[in-house]
C-alpha cells in the first residue's frame, strides 16, 4: 500500500470543498458554487459539458431543492485526488428525488482545493448507472 501524499488537513479541506457546493445549491449561491471550481473548471451531465459562463448558466437554471450527500471515498491521484460520493437530491416542487453518483477530479490551486471536474450521473429505477451518452 502507497503512502497517501495528501497532507494533513487535505481530506478535511475535501470534504468542505464537496459540503460548499451542496449547500451552496440549496440556498442559491451560485457565486459561491461557481467559485468551487478551478478556472477551467467544468460539470458533466446529461451529456453535456458545462464550463465558463455556461457553468454559471447552468447552475443559475437548475432546479431548487435539497441535495444530501453521502460520505466521500477521496482517492489521491498524484496531481490532486479522485472523489466518489452519493447523492441523493429532493426538488423542492416535490417531484420525485433523483438518485446520483458524483465522481470528481479535485485539484488544489491557490492554496484551496476546487473542482477541476465534477461528472453527475443519475441511477435508474434498478439501481444502475445511467450509461454515458
Amino acid at each position: 500500500m502507497t503512502a497517501d501524499p495528501l497532507v494533513p488537513g487535505d481530506r478535511a479541506a475535501i470534504e468542505d470543498l464537496l459540503s460548499g457546493y451542496v449547500l451552496a445549491l440549496d440556498v442559491h449561491d451560485i457565486d459561491a458554487a461557481v467559485e468551487l471550481f478551478t478556472q477551467h473548471g467544468e460539470f458533466r451531465t446529461y451529456g453535456r459539458v458545462f464550463a465558463g459562463p455556461g457553468l454559471r448558466r447552468m447552475f443559475d437554471t437548475a432546479p431548487a431543492g435539497l441535495h444530501l450527500a453521502g460520505r466521500a471515498l477521496i482517492r489521491p491521484d498524484g496531481k490532486g485526488a479522485t472523489v466518489r460520493q452519493q447523492l441523493v437530491f429532493f426538488p423542492a416542487d416535490r417531484s420525485p428525488h433523483r438518485l446520483a453518483i458524483y465522481d470528481d477530479v479535485v485539484v488544489r490551486t491557490d492554496g484551496r482545493w476546487r473542482f477541476r471536474s465534477r461528472e453527475c450521473r443519475f441511477l435508474n429505477e434498478r439501481g444502475e448507472l445511467v450509461p454515458r451518452p
